[in-house]
This record gives C-alpha cells, structure tokens and sequence, in this order.
C-alpha cells in the first residue's frame, strides 16, 4: 500500500508542476482594449539619429480582451489573411497591405515626423494590430528607406509578465548614398499559384500596379504568355518601389519582396465551386512556393492539462491493476 501511495504521489506532483504553467500563462490577465496606448519609432543609423523621417501608423485590426482579432473595415476588402500569425508572416503581410494602403489612399491613424533624436512618439491609440509605414527619408547624404512592419499592442513583458502598452519599434531599414544615379535598377514581379488541387480557379491574367513614391507609375498583365513574371528594367534608383495586385476572386494574396523580386503568392480561398471547367488552363509555375510558416496564437493552456489529465489516468490505471494483486 505505501507503495502506491509513494506512486500517487509522484505523479501528483508531477500533474502540480505541469499545471502551474497555467498560472503563469494567465497571469498577466485580460487584454484592456480601451486603454490609451502609444508607439515610439526609434529611427537611427546605428547611433546617428535620422531627424524628419514621416512614419503613419495603420490600425488594421481590434483586439479583444482574449487577444483575438477583428479585421477594420479598410482592411477586409484586400483578401489577405491576418489573424493566427507569427512574426515572420507578419513581416510579409506588411509588406503586402503597403501597396494596398497606396492605391486606395487609405487615411492612417496617426503620422508624424522623428525629431533631432530620430524619435517619434504616437500616443492616443488603442489596443489592436499595427502597420508602420514609413517614406523615403534624406539625412546626411543619404537615402534611407525603412522596412514596413507589423505590431500589436499590447506586447507581453515576460520579465514582469504583465501587458505593455507603451511599445517602442526600430525598423530595419536600407540605404543609398545621395548622388546622381549612373545607372538604372530592376525590379522584378514573379505570380507564383498555391491552388494545385483547383486550377480552373485561376484567371487567364492578373493585374500588378507598381508604385514609385506613393505614386502609380505602371501596370502590367501576367500571364502564362509571359509565364506570369514581369521585370522593369529601366527604373531610377533613390525610390521606393512597390506592387499591388488586383486580387482575383476567390483567392487571398501574399507579396513579398525578395531582393530585387516581388513573389506575389495567390492562395485558394476558402469557399471552393464544386465543379470547374472540363479544359483547365493550367499555367507553368515557375518556381516551387515557399514551406507553409507554422502559425502561432493558439490557446496554450490545454496542453498541461491534458497532459496532467493523461498522466492521473495511467496512474490511476496503475494503482488499480496493482489493487487487484495486493491482499
């Protein structure tokens, strides 16, 4: 008998230390959605400060008190997924809404200028998804252009463990000395199609618009007559270039910009016609699509409890077996 009980014991312990991960995971508390929030943008050339660089900040979505989100209504047009995401997919997602937010001229939540500290400060926002979109900036020299980002307020301290509602972001950024261009730059726009099991979906072409600065400069067609790639040649360097897409029906949209291309990624949605055409028009693809990203943002909380649960039942079952040899 003490046998066994030395065994229940164990495993209760055991059960105790696995659960306690269920405090800590809920122990910085409800998400506050109508708390005053802020940003800092730290925009800096290593520790040289880049003064009156123009950032906006976009609240693409509501957070609620459990940190799931509700897409704004400017956003839910544009056929992308935003919810379920890690950082990596948010990185491309910004870089798809940036040329969204460009074509349909969509008002940003908040703007303004870094000061002599290469600091902006944006205070008055609430809780929610964030893109950060920054212009071309002239400092020193230099053209500097910083990456688009993503963030939500609030982000969780893990030192503390409790919500921040006061975040700071240092975008990344690349730059080109301010001088004569002596030559021309390329950009590239490659179509690549994640919908193998339903072909008779795609289009005969897709429209891209490219932009210069914030303002149209052309349009294209792809299709697989130019194998649904196109590349602009003669483009002037010290721009900021990007592309958006006429999203066909049916389909969700990924743009990200890999050196000088632009992989523009269709992906089937999520209502699917039962029957398609008897001849498919089946386009070349030209490259393998990238490996699905993993997505984060479940709920954590069940895994120590099913685990503890499965473990009192083997010990349970245990203790049982052993009762029925014991006199």
């Amino acid at each position: 008998m003490k046998t066994i009980k030395k065994i229940f014991s164990f495993f209760l312990a055991v059960i105790i230390v696995f659960c306690s991960g269920i405090t800590v995971f809920g122990a910085a508390g409800n998400i506050e959605t109508e708390k005053e929030s802020s940003i800092k943008i730290i925009f800096r050339d290593g520790e040289k400060p880049i003064p009156d660089a123009e950032f906006s900040v976009y609240l693409i979505a509501d957070i609620d008190e459990r940190g799931k989100f509700s897409v704004k209504e400017d956003f839910k047009d544009f056929n992308v997924n935003i919810t379920g995401k890690n950082d990596e997919a948010w990185r491309v997602l910004a870089s798809t809404l940036e040329g969204y937010i460009i074509r349909e001229k969509i008002a940003p939540t908040a703007e303004g200028k870094t000061g002599s500290d290469g600091i902006l400060l944006l205070s008055g926002l609430k809780p929610g998804l964030y893109l950060i979109l920054g212009t071309t900036a002239f400092f020193d020299g230099f053209t500097y252009f910083s990456e688009t980002v993503i963030v939500q307020i609030p982000t969780l301290d893990d030192e503390k463990n409790i919500w921040d509602y006061d975040i700071s972001v240092k975008p990344k950024y690349s730059f080109v000395p301010d001088t004569e261009p002596d030559g021309f730059i390329e950009r590239k726009v490659l179509k690549i199609w994640n919908d193998e099991d339903y072909p008779f979906l795609r289009p005969k072409e897709i429209t891209v618009h490219l932009f210069c600065d914030g303002e149209i400069y052309d349009t294209v067609k792809l299709s697989k007559k130019n194998n649904w790639r196109y590349t602009w040649d003669k483009l002037e360097e010290g721009h900021r270039w990007v592309i958006s897409e006429e999203v066909p029906e049916g389909y969700t949209v990924e743009i990200e910009q890999k050196g000088i291309t632009f992989v523009l990624t269709n992906s089937i949605g999520t209502e699917i016609p039962p029957d398609g055409p008897e001849d498919p028009d089946e386009p070349e693809k030209p490259e393998p699509d990238e490996p699905k990203l993993p997505q984060t943002g479940q709920l954590l909380w069940p895994v120590p409890v099913l685990y503890g649960a499965g473990i009192l039942f083997v010990a349970a079952g245990f203790i049982r077996r052993r009762g029925g040899h014991e006199k």
